[in-house]
């Protein structure tokens, strides 16, 4: 009988466990993703919820991105998780979704598709590269006219979809 009710306990925290694991998984799958602010030498910007600059491609079409295939390895789409949504200085009313190859949901501020820029963690050293540029709270590009793009960044590409 001892053994028995061991046994049953042993089951019942199995099968707790095994739940709680799923109900984790299940909602941190669900968990949606942010596009929030960050102030910058160059004004405020949208970033990611965890500080990576956002960018717009200027090439960019509405329902067209001009940024595929290899272009993609250097600019990574912000990839939508459930509904996005906004935090700070961003506006959710501006806030939306894109369907680009492979099937991926691609998080849009007034329309423009979003970008991070692989080569950094965070900081704006993307802006102005190749016609990506760094993202207002108004949904606009920040240019900054001080910047100088060097031959090198060339193959960085905005807008060749290489």
């Amino acid at each position: 009988m001892k053994i028995r009710t061991v046994l049953l306990v042993s089951v019942a925290l199995g099968a707790f466990a095994l739940a709680s694991s799923a109900f984790g998984q299940s909602a941190h799958s669900s968990a949606a993703t942010v596009v929030t602010t960050k102030k910058t030498s160059l004004g405020t910007i949208l970033v990611t919820s965890s500080g990576q600059t956002l960018y717009l491609d200027a090439s960019d079409k509405p329902g067209h991105p001009a940024c595929t295939r290899g272009c993609l390895s250097i600019w990574p789409p912000l990839k939508a998780t459930g509904t996005p949504k906004a935090s700070g200085g961003a506006k959710a009313s501006m806030l939306g979704t894109t369907k680009i190859a492979g099937g991926i949901t691609q998080v849009t501020y007034n329309k423009h598709p979003l970008y991070t820029f692989a080569s950094a963690a965070t900081g704006t050293s993307g802006e102005g590269e190749n016609g990506f540029y760094v993202v207002s709270t108004s949904g606009s590009k920040i240019a900054n006219t001080t910047k100088t793009t060097s031959s090198s960044s060339s193959s960085a590409g905005g807008g060749s979809g290489w």
